[in-house]
């Protein structure tokens, strides 16, 4: 499903370019689409610019999610340690506390 230009544009607009090409292209567009008149060259320049960008962007995107997941992953795993370490500590201190009360009754 192709969106026409003017869809494009106002959907596109919602974004911050960073990009001082892409941006320019846009406000140009913009401009275009608010005389009337946009030519074919414009649009097909302008449909190929976005492309790029946002498969740029989306690839980006990507590779941040998966380094996120593998984070949290890591976080997980880590927690998970750390509760299993915390639950021998606490075991621990209850056997101590047997063996000492043992000890302080035996030796009363």
């Amino acid at each position: 499903m192709e969106a026409d230009l003017r869809t494009l544009y106002e959907r596109a607009d919602g974004f911050h370019f960073s990009e001082s090409t892409i941006r320019s292209l846009h406000e140009r567009v913009g401009k275009a689409l608010e005389g009337g008149s946009p030519t074919r060259e414009m649009e097909v320049e302008y449909r190929r610019a976005l492309l790029r960008y946002f498969a740029s962007f989306d690839t980006q995107t990507r590779m941040q999610l998966r380094d996120l997941d593998r984070r949290l992953a890591e976080l997980a795993q880590a927690q998970l340690n750390f509760s299993a370490e915390r639950n021998v500590a606490v075991r621990r201190l209850e056997n101590i506390g047997r063996m000492l009360g043992m000890l302080d009754g035996a030796t009363a």
